[in-house]
């Protein structure tokens, strides 16, 4: 009978000890609206970038559809610039893509976006280990 009320409590502090942890920093913040400017890519303290990679949202109609452009500067290589279409969902699924929308991509990059604010943006790459985080500079 002491084990059953001890296995009981023990149940009830565990449940409690889960309800009280969710916050609202497990939610990340999502403001679908946040995406139109320019980003930079950010890297984690210690990493020395040898150049930088800018995307700039373009919305069209509806919103969460547009282009983007991206600008690669390496130290090496100079400048690139490439104009690729977009499309962002509610479910936080970022896709961009060359050709045209609703067409047969030539190739496609997915991100699953864990955070979109006014100043950052953290994408993770589906599939994948890697994240990227951006600061938004315009």
């Amino acid at each position: 009978m002491k084990t059953m009320k001890l296995w009981r409590i023990a149940f009830v502090m565990l449940a409690a000890f889960s309800l009280a942890s969710c916050s609202s920093d497990d939610e990340e913040e999502f403001l679908i609206d946040q995406l139109s400017g320019t980003w930079e890519q950010v890297y984690d303290e210690g990493v020395v970038a040898e150049g930088y990679v800018q995307y700039t949202f373009t919305s069209g109609t509806p919103a969460t559809v547009g282009k983007c452009t991206i600008h690669v500067y390496d130290v090496f290589a100079g400048d690139t610039t490439f104009v690729r279409d977009y499309a962002l969902t509610e479910d936080r699924h970022l896709a961009i893509y060359s050709g045209q929308y609703g067409a047969t991509p030539s190739e496609v990059y997915e991100y699953d976006v864990q955070r979109l604010s006014a100043k950052t943006m953290t994408w993770h790459l589906t599939n994948s280990d890697v994240v990227l985080n951006f600061k938004k500079v315009k």
